[in-house]
Protein backbone atom coordinates (compact mmCIF):
# COMPACT_ATOMS: atom_id res chain seq x y z
CA UNK A 1 0.00 0.00 0.00
CA UNK A 2 2.73 2.32 0.13
CA UNK A 3 3.90 2.44 -3.28
CA UNK A 4 0.64 3.00 -4.26
CA UNK A 5 -0.01 6.18 -2.19
CA UNK A 6 3.72 7.56 -3.17
CA UNK A 7 2.51 6.78 -6.76
CA UNK A 8 -0.94 9.24 -6.20
CA UNK A 9 0.63 11.55 -4.54
CA UNK A 10 3.67 12.32 -6.83
CA UNK A 11 0.84 12.35 -9.54
CA UNK A 12 -1.24 14.94 -7.91
CA UNK A 13 1.93 16.92 -7.12
CA UNK A 14 2.73 16.41 -11.51
CA UNK A 15 -1.04 17.55 -11.62
CA UNK A 16 -0.84 20.57 -9.64
CA UNK A 17 2.33 21.97 -11.19
CA UNK A 18 1.69 21.12 -14.74
CA UNK A 19 -1.74 23.39 -13.91
CA UNK A 20 -0.01 25.91 -12.30
CA UNK A 21 2.50 25.89 -15.21
CA UNK A 22 -0.57 26.45 -17.48
CA UNK A 23 -2.14 28.95 -15.66
CA UNK A 24 0.65 31.05 -15.80
CA UNK A 25 0.50 31.02 -19.29
CA UNK A 26 -2.84 32.38 -19.75
CA UNK A 27 -3.51 35.50 -21.28
CA UNK A 28 -4.62 38.56 -19.20
CA UNK A 29 -5.92 41.98 -20.39
CA UNK A 30 -5.06 44.84 -18.52
CA UNK A 31 -6.24 48.75 -19.00
CA UNK A 32 -3.50 51.11 -19.85
CA UNK A 33 -2.79 52.75 -16.40
CA UNK A 34 -1.85 56.68 -16.11
CA UNK A 35 1.22 58.13 -16.72
CA UNK A 36 3.59 58.98 -13.84
CA UNK A 37 5.55 62.00 -13.02
CA UNK A 38 7.82 60.33 -10.66
CA UNK A 39 10.60 62.68 -8.31
CA UNK A 40 13.64 60.46 -7.04
CA UNK A 41 16.98 61.78 -5.69
CA UNK A 42 18.79 61.71 -2.63
CA UNK A 43 20.83 64.92 -0.90
CA UNK A 44 22.82 65.73 2.22
CA UNK A 45 21.06 68.16 4.48
CA UNK A 46 22.62 71.16 5.45
CA UNK A 47 23.54 71.80 8.77
CA UNK A 48 21.57 75.50 10.53
CA UNK A 49 23.53 76.92 12.96
CA UNK A 50 22.89 80.43 15.41
CA UNK A 51 26.67 81.34 16.92
CA UNK A 52 27.41 83.61 19.43
CA UNK A 53 30.31 85.31 21.03
CA UNK A 54 31.31 83.94 24.35
CA UNK A 55 31.96 87.27 26.81
CA UNK A 56 35.20 87.26 28.84
CA UNK A 57 33.39 86.32 32.21
CA UNK A 58 31.59 83.86 30.18
CA UNK A 59 35.46 81.54 29.57
CA UNK A 60 37.01 82.81 33.39
CA UNK A 61 36.14 79.62 34.61
CA UNK A 62 37.18 77.48 31.81
CA UNK A 63 40.62 75.50 31.92
CA UNK A 64 42.86 77.02 28.72
CA UNK A 65 42.30 74.07 26.84
CA UNK A 66 39.04 74.05 26.56
CA UNK A 67 38.25 77.78 25.74
CA UNK A 68 36.96 78.38 22.54
CA UNK A 69 35.40 82.36 21.29
CA UNK A 70 32.07 81.03 19.94
CA UNK A 71 29.05 79.12 21.06
CA UNK A 72 27.31 77.24 18.66
CA UNK A 73 23.68 75.47 18.61
CA UNK A 74 21.52 74.27 15.47
CA UNK A 75 20.15 71.24 13.67
CA UNK A 76 19.73 69.95 9.86
CA UNK A 77 17.24 72.07 8.13
CA UNK A 78 13.85 70.81 6.84
CA UNK A 79 13.51 70.97 2.43
CA UNK A 80 10.13 72.48 0.68
CA UNK A 81 8.88 70.14 -2.24
CA UNK A 82 6.68 71.97 -4.74
CA UNK A 83 5.19 70.11 -7.67
CA UNK A 84 3.45 72.03 -10.16
CA UNK A 85 1.74 70.24 -13.13
CA UNK A 86 0.38 72.57 -16.24
CA UNK A 87 -0.47 74.99 -13.48
CA UNK A 88 -2.14 73.22 -10.49
CA UNK A 89 -0.42 72.70 -7.42
CA UNK A 90 -0.23 68.73 -7.44
CA UNK A 91 2.44 68.57 -4.30
CA UNK A 92 3.52 70.86 -1.80
CA UNK A 93 5.24 68.56 1.18
CA UNK A 94 8.28 69.45 3.55
CA UNK A 95 10.89 66.99 3.95
CA UNK A 96 13.44 66.46 6.90
CA UNK A 97 16.51 64.66 6.72
CA UNK A 98 15.79 60.87 7.67
CA UNK A 99 17.74 59.20 10.82
CA UNK A 100 16.82 59.30 14.56
CA UNK A 101 18.53 62.92 15.06
CA UNK A 102 17.37 63.65 11.24
CA UNK A 103 21.41 63.95 10.13
CA UNK A 104 21.32 61.14 7.49
CA UNK A 105 20.77 62.27 3.95
CA UNK A 106 17.37 63.83 2.95
CA UNK A 107 15.40 61.38 0.45
CA UNK A 108 12.97 62.40 -1.91
CA UNK A 109 10.67 59.52 -3.59
CA UNK A 110 7.21 61.26 -5.47
CA UNK A 111 5.17 59.55 -7.72
CA UNK A 112 2.30 61.81 -9.70
CA UNK A 113 0.03 60.20 -11.65
CA UNK A 114 -0.84 62.35 -14.70
CA UNK A 115 -3.35 61.83 -17.96
CA UNK A 116 -1.42 60.98 -20.49
CA UNK A 117 0.27 63.72 -23.25
CA UNK A 118 1.69 66.84 -22.82
CA UNK A 119 2.38 68.64 -19.78
CA UNK A 120 4.08 71.17 -18.13
CA UNK A 121 6.04 70.25 -15.24
CA UNK A 122 7.31 72.70 -12.36
CA UNK A 123 9.64 71.57 -9.30
CA UNK A 124 10.99 73.63 -6.54
CA UNK A 125 13.11 72.16 -3.71
CA UNK A 126 14.87 74.31 -1.29
CA UNK A 127 16.08 74.37 1.95
CA UNK A 128 13.93 76.30 4.77
CA UNK A 129 16.65 77.96 6.43
CA UNK A 130 15.20 80.99 8.80
CA UNK A 131 16.49 84.68 7.40
CA UNK A 132 18.39 85.06 11.44
CA UNK A 133 19.91 82.62 11.30
CA UNK A 134 23.52 82.48 9.05
CA UNK A 135 24.08 79.23 7.24
CA UNK A 136 25.31 78.32 3.89
CA UNK A 137 22.53 77.66 2.23
CA UNK A 138 22.41 75.88 -1.23
CA UNK A 139 20.86 76.59 -4.14
CA UNK A 140 17.69 75.59 -4.84
CA UNK A 141 17.48 72.42 -7.10
CA UNK A 142 14.32 73.64 -9.85
CA UNK A 143 13.25 72.32 -13.10
CA UNK A 144 10.69 73.40 -15.51
CA UNK A 145 10.23 71.95 -18.54
CA UNK A 146 7.63 69.64 -20.95
CA UNK A 147 6.92 65.95 -20.57
CA UNK A 148 4.59 63.84 -22.86
CA UNK A 149 4.03 60.71 -21.74
CA UNK A 150 2.34 57.84 -22.94
CA UNK A 151 0.02 55.24 -20.78
CA UNK A 152 1.98 53.68 -18.50
CA UNK A 153 4.78 55.71 -18.87
CA UNK A 154 7.12 57.42 -16.02
CA UNK A 155 8.87 60.93 -17.11
CA UNK A 156 11.45 60.41 -13.89
CA UNK A 157 13.26 63.81 -12.59
CA UNK A 158 16.24 62.86 -10.34
CA UNK A 159 19.80 65.08 -9.74
CA UNK A 160 22.59 65.29 -12.18
CA UNK A 161 25.55 63.67 -11.26
CA UNK A 162 27.54 66.18 -9.04
CA UNK A 163 23.67 66.81 -7.65
CA UNK A 164 23.60 70.45 -8.64
CA UNK A 165 20.74 70.57 -11.04
CA UNK A 166 17.48 67.90 -12.06
CA UNK A 167 17.58 66.82 -14.95
CA UNK A 168 14.75 64.46 -16.88
CA UNK A 169 14.79 60.48 -17.65
CA UNK A 170 12.05 59.04 -19.33
CA UNK A 171 11.43 55.04 -18.31
CA UNK A 172 8.54 52.68 -19.22
CA UNK A 173 6.80 50.66 -16.79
Amino acid sequence: MGAVRQLAAFAVAAALCLGIAALSQWPTRTEPGPAVVRLSWRTEPVRVEACRTLTPEELEGVPAHMRRTEECAGDFADYELRLRVDGEGVRVDTISPSGLRADRPVYVLVDAPVEPGRHEVDVRFTALVPADVEAETPPALEWRGQMTLGADEIGLLTTTPDGTALRTVRSQR
